[in-house]
């Protein structure tokens, strides 16, 4: 059965009914691609999609003001209007008026009221004005008289909390609906009134989507609708009646706070498939469903284009007697359903993930990763291999996700909190590779959170997504490039624009409202079935949470990355159990949706909810209705030729898995067949040669591209060189490691494409080393901006091909001038005003540019005036001779720190309660005003305002008449100012590239370091200091008495600067340079304690919920600490330590650096506010989980007694938490990242270095176990 109900998201989205019945509605609005609902058309529109549909409503949005045009309006039969009008914009007024007056309708939406500045026609038009409001829960009531009006006829009453508005300058001809109760006294909140011909409808509600979510809110919308179009309702039967039970068991958690929870009803697969919504160029079927399938949470396909669905009906538990099992799905009628279901294999417990290979299975079930076959041909695996270990089982949502065939013939997958024990340290939280016979474990980059999805591009680039509203990250700087180099590793780049996404129902998460807060698989579209636009470009991503998929367009930035542009819902459903976790692209060039279907998707707190189900599952097929299918190919037995011709196929999964065939069997007879291929030199409509690339990773995976095989080699030498830059790009990755190629690529830094020189650069990193490079590669700096794509790879290949060069660049510097040394150059700073047009020079229309120009209450008149100007030639002038409020407006996007607002006026007889002031105010700080003038001022007198931005938001900035009450005179502004004074942004420090290059040098070893110092030590101090820092992380460095001596002389001669580098070098590897007291200097990182207030709090501490629980005592499946229990001021200072990188600072520290993330978006106040109401609960007990010994572990615990006390309860005047109420698992990780480095090498922590020496004092992993276990019994 095929879904008829459709949605298009382009510039305008819509939606199609059959025929041209129904009515055909314009919902014109605005909103900014954040998740904040307020005001925000955006967004809330979507949740009308529902009852619109039912309703026969046609549905086409759009922002852009031109559109309310004759030409346009006479298209719909009713406009619905969210949004203000603003200053100007009369021609499109009049526009809608006339379109009304002529036949159609308007049904205007709560801020709707308070646009267009006291236009009188729009006013009456309208039926009334804002004047004021507050917030509220409230239920608006019928009036009796109008309680049969059709618009009210099947809407009850009902309870919402939204803006409580109170309106002015009613209409007389207006017929009230319902009214509110404002104080005592019946405030009109809905009414009708006639147009000419047309209607109008106006409802205050609609402030945010706590309304918008309404059921009865989107039917009084709904009926509004009808009746302003004057229109019947025509139901669609297609669509199903939603049912719902009251939650009096309370099993929603209800972390919205939402008042009276309804749990809706099951609903069949067909009637599901009717609640899904997509562009009217698309179709979207049916293949499975329960009871064949229940819970898929991944699938693939064989090469013959079956496929292949795991189950898994453990989730979220692992169980000793798993019942999770593979099952291979057929359609045997050729009707596009799958109607037989073979169980491939069985006996798994919490399958995450499974890749076809070698004719089986891969699957990922942490601890293990087995390989699974089917050997004598019935279609059921009867070999069962376990390939590999070391999978963390502690989060169950966290483990190997996302397995996927690479094009270097390589395994790559997701791996989320549970992380990788298999090498030297965890590794969690990112993406991984590894051998196809499952050796060979590599991280390659994190992402940070519960990361599940993984998408690999046509032309072999990594994106994926992660939990915690990251959906689109980008790969730019695999970690073997950094680990060979032994540097510090930089993950991947987040890419996205808005991490917003666009439900049209009810959605249940207790954190990152409005956002991807589960990302769920990132696959490109990778074939060419759909249209253009889609080609290796859109990539797709779940949001279980949402109820959709949505869709991710990726384009280049032009610095060595990519943007993901966030496009909407793909597909979306207003079925609450849908719950997309996976969209791919099939063997057919069709798209196939995973659809978890259950209403429970969160975890923390949620794993036992009696509402999670177990019991039903589907799988979803989209098609393009204009375009052609692939077909389904069988590679089963196919012989070499028609293989190397499959790596031409226009699907990606064709031409992937002709090449991994003929990699995984060793078709030696394809080579000439593949150099020939790889000697194509042409270009397909989006600038690629697929063909080529496949042909040249296929040779690479025969290990063909060498010096053994001199065509081989020559045509991938030649491809460097090709036309398309996504050939090019790959060429250079397949290059033996030779000279030969090192120096093939240093001829090619010219290339202009960014992408493809990032490539180059990585791999020139990876290449022999050659000296003579240096000075090419360091005489592109110039193209290579800071802190983006290009940034890291150049930085490598420099180090690797430029340690050589540093000598040269230092005796460049201008020479040593003792007596400027030490002291500080003074600088002038020069303040820069933050506002647009803050001398009214540009106007139009009579108002000034960049601002909004605004009555709020009564009348008052806004306008340029020429005639009076305190610089330049015109003010702003706001006039009232009866008594108005009014404004000019204009926001700012603020970081962090604290601001100067100031601007020049003069007045004229101001009356009224607040006369005129300037105001600030935003969601990062406390509104302030400035003092309020009246009276008459002739010389022009300067009002200002200091205040704090305690994180980064945009900051409305006022010049204010009456301020919200009325005033009466004349005021005129002048010259505003807005200066920053300071900032408290943390920005990541950025290593120089020539402290990177020093460092490198000095680890030549001593005689190497004590030249360069020598060297150093005749250069101006502020030139060569850059070079001087390379020494400060050096360390396990040994000198001889002699170099000791050496050194020193050389020490006592430095510059201050310089010898303060030296100092940090002689403490880190207990060297004795004279520079001890310099050394000891050091204050390290020092935490404000402040006084925080439990009840700020409370609001503030939501965020910790998702991790911490709801009691704060933390969840073994998030490796969270327990934290009532610790002191205020540990707390607080962990968290300073977060929020300025001395804690996070290690990219594979996931938990670390999603701290370090979330602390960005508090100052110190309100930290210590959450501290304070977190401190308000109680710890729990904690059992020991890892079977360690206690007894063993109180011996252990001896060395640790001198800071956290025989009791475990820590010392402040150390720095020395309390230890008490954390899981053992807590401790152990914790001991292990001090252990390996991961915490305590942040910049400062004196405290952090003590317990990486103190860790290192237990012999292994059991005996921090143990001590885990002790410290588990003290109370």
């Amino acid at each position: 059965m095929k879904s008829l109900i459709v949605l298009l998201f382009v510039v305008y989205f819509s939606l199609s009914l059959d025929g041209e019945t129904g009515t055909k509605v314009l919902f014109f609005s605005g909103g900014s691609g954040q998740p904040d609902s307020g005001h925000n058309g955006r967004i809330n529109h979507h949740q009308l999609i529902p009852k619109f549909l039912r309703a026969g409503i046609k549905m086409t949005y759009t922002s852009d003001m031109n559109q309310l045009n004759p030409n346009s309006l006479s298209q719909y039969d009713a406009v619905v209007l969210y949004r203000e009008f603003g200053s100007g914009h009369l021609e499109q007024l009049e526009a809608l008026m006339d379109f009304v007056g002529g036949g159609g309708g308007l049904v205007a939406l709560h801020n709707s009221c308070a646009g267009s500045h006291n236009h009188p026609k729009f006013i009456e038009f309208i039926g009334g004005q804002f004047d004021r409001h507050g917030k509220a829960w409230f239920t608006a009531r019928h009036l009796k008289e109008q309680i049969n009006h059709p618009i009210l006829k099947n809407v009850p009453e009902f309870e919402v909390f939204d803006e409580t508005y109170v309106h002015k300058n009613l209409s007389e001809d207006r017929t009230v609906l319902m009214i509110r109760d404002e104080r005592g006294r019946p405030e009109p909140w809905t009414w009708v009134r006639k147009h000419g011909k047309g209607r109008v409808f106006y409802s205050a509600y609609g402030h945010d989507l706590r309304v918008w979510e309404n059921f009865d809110f989107q039917k009084l919308v709904t009926s509004a609708t009808l009746w302003a179009a004057q229109k019947q309702e025509t139901l669609d039967p297609r669509i199903p009646k939603l049912t719902y039970l009251a939650d009096t068991n309370n099993w929603f958690h209800n972390y919205e706070k939402r008042r009276n929870q309804l749990i809706q009803q099951q609903l069949k697969p067909e009637e599901s498939l009717n609640c899904m919504v997509l562009s009217d160029e698309f179709e979207i079927d049916l293949v499975a469903h329960e009871p064949d399938i229940m819970n898929p949470i991944d699938m693939t396909w064989d090469d013959r284009g079956r496929m292949f669905v795991a189950v898994t009906m453990d989730y979220p538990r692992i169980q000793k007697e798993g019942r999770d099992r593979v099952l291979l799905c057929e359609d045997e009628d050729g009707d596009g359903k799958a109607d037989s279901f073979t169980t491939f294999a069985e006996g798994f417990s919490l399958i995450t993930g499974m890749c076809w290979v070698n004719g089986g299975l891969i699957l990922a079930q942490a601890p293990d990763m087995f390989f699974v076959k089917d050997t004598d041909g019935d279609d059921q695996a009867d070999l069962y291999e376990k390939i590999n270990t070391g999978w963390g089982t502690n989060d169950t949502h966290g483990g190997p996700s996302n397995l996927r065939y690479g094009l270097d013939n390589k395994i790559y997958g997701c791996l989320g909190g549970g992380g990788n024990f298999s090498g030297q340290t965890r590794f969690s939280a990112g993406i991984w590779r590894m051998e196809v016979d499952g050796s060979g474990f590599t991280p390659i980059s994190n992402f940070g959170g519960n990361s599940w999805g993984l998408g690999i591009s046509e032309d072999f680039e990594l994106f994926g997504c992660s939990a915690n509203k990251n959906p689109a990250y980008h790969v730019h700087a695999p970690y073997p490039y950094f680990e060979a180099l032994g540097l510090q590793k930089q993950k991947a780049r987040r890419i996205f624009d808005f991490e917003t996404h666009y439900p049209l129902t009810v959605t249940r998460k207790y954190d990152h409202y409005g956002s991807y807060t589960s990302a769920a698989g990132f696959d490109l579209y990778t074939a060419r079935s759909f249209p253009k636009s889609f080609w290796n470009r859109t990539a797709f991503v779940g949001s279980p949470t949402g109820k959709l998929l949505g869709q991710f367009h990726l384009e280049p930035d032009g610095k060595g990355s990519y943007r993901a542009r966030n496009g909407g819902n793909f597909v979306a459903s207003f079925d609450e159990y849908t719950a997309p976790i996976q969209g791919r692209t099939g063997p057919d060039g069709n798209l196939y949706m995973l659809d978890w279907n259950n209403l429970i998707m969160i975890h923390g707190g949620e794993l036992d909810n009696p509402l999670r189900d177990k019991s039903h599952g589907r799988i979803y097929r989209i098609t393009h209705k204009e375009s052609k299918p692939d077909k389904v190919l069988n590679f089963k037995d196919t012989n070499t030729k028609t293989l190397v011709a499959a790596l031409q196929h226009r699907n990606m999964f064709w031409r992937l898995m002709a090449q991994r065939k003929l990699v995984q069997q060793e078709r030696i007879d394809a080579i000439p067949l593949l150099i020939e291929l790889a000697r194509d030199g042409r270009v397909d409509d989006i600038g690629s040669n697929p063909g080529v690339i496949h042909a040249l990773w296929t040779l690479h995976g025969l290990g063909q591209v060498t010096d053994s095989n001199a065509e081989a080699l020559t045509v991938a030498e030649q491809a460097v060189h090709h036309r398309s830059a996504a050939v090019r790009k790959n060429a250079v990755r397949v290059l033996p490691k030779t000279s030969n190629s090192t120096t093939l690529l240093s001829g090619l830094l010219d290339e202009k494409n960014p992408n493809t020189l990032r490539q180059i650069l990585l791999t020139l990193s990876s290449m022999p080393q050659d000296d003579s490079l240096g000075e090419k590669i360091y005489a592109i700096r110039d193209r290579i901006p800071t802190g983006e794509g290009l940034t890291s790879p150049y930085q490598l290949a420099l180090i690797r091909h430029g340690s050589s060069l540093v000598e040269r660049l230092i005796s460049q510097l201008p020479s040593r001038e003792r007596a400027k040394e030490g002291k500080v150059e003074k600088k002038e700073v020069e303040l820069v005003n933050m506002l647009k047009n803050p001398s009214f020079e540009e106007s139009k229309n009579g108002l000034p540019l960049n601002w909004t120009s605004k009555v709020h209450k009564g009348t008052a008149t806004l306008s340029i005036d020429s005639s009076l100007a305190r610089t330049g030639k015109n003010s702003g002038r706001i006039e009232s001779k009866v008594g108005g409020g009014a404004e000019f407006l204009m926001v700012r996007s603020l970081e962090p720190g604290e601001y100067l607002l100031s601007a020049w006026v003069r007045t004229k007889d101001i009356e009224g309660k607040n006369g005129v002031l300037l105001k600030v105010q935003g969601r990062g700080l406390q509104s302030k005003e400035s003092a309020k003038l009246k009276g008459t001022i002739n010389e022009w007198q300067k009002l200002q305002i200091n205040f704090r931005v305690d994180s980064q938001s945009g900051v409305l900035v006022f010049c204010l008449f009456g301020a919200w009450s009325e005033a009466k005179g004349t005021v005129w502004f002048d010259d505003v100012e807005l200066f920053q004074l300071s900032s408290e942004k943390v920005i990541p420090e950025v290593t120089k590239v020539e402290s990177l290059l020093a460092k490198q040098a000095f680890e030549k070893g001593p005689e190497e370091m004590i030249k360069l110092v020598k060297l150093i030590n005749t250069k101006n101090e502020k030139s060569s200091s850059i070079f001087m820092e390379g020494i400060n992380d050096l360390t396990d460095v040994s000198l001889d008495a002699k170099q000791t001596k050496r050194l020193k002389v050389l020490a006592d001669d430095a510059a201050p600067t310089n010898k303060m580098a030296l100092a940090i070098f002689a403490s880190n590897n207990q060297i004795e340079l004279g520079l001890t007291e310099l050394a000891n200097s050091l204050t390290g990182f020092e935490a404000e304690i402040l006084t925080g207030n439990a009840d700020r709090g409370k609001a503030l501490a939501s965020s910790c919920i998702s991790c911490h629980g709801n009691d704060f005592t933390g969840m073994i499946s998030e490796r969270s600490p327990s934290l009532p229990q610790l002191s205020d001021w540990y707390m607080q200072s962990q968290m300073q330590k977060f929020k300025h990188n001395v804690r996070g600072y290690e990219v594979t520290d996931s938990d670390g650096t999603e701290m370090k993330t979330l602390m960005q978006n508090y100052s110190h106040q309100q930290m210590a506010d959450m501290v304070a109401y977190i401190r308000t609960y109680k710890p729990k007990e904690q059992t020991i989980s890892l079977g360690g010994d206690p007894v063993k572990g109180k011996t252990h615990y001896q060395t640790c007694i001198a800071c956290h006390q025989v009791d475990g309860t820590g010392n402040k005047l150390v720095n020395s938490p309390s230890l008490l109420g954390h899981s053992d698992l807590y401790i152990y990780n914790q001991l292990i990242k001090f252990r390996n480095g991961h915490r305590g090498n942040g910049s400062g922590d004196k405290a952090g270095k003590i317990m990486q020496v103190s860790s290192k004092l237990l012999p292994d992993d059991q005996a921090i176990k143990d001590l885990a276990a002790y410290l588990t019994t003290l109370k």
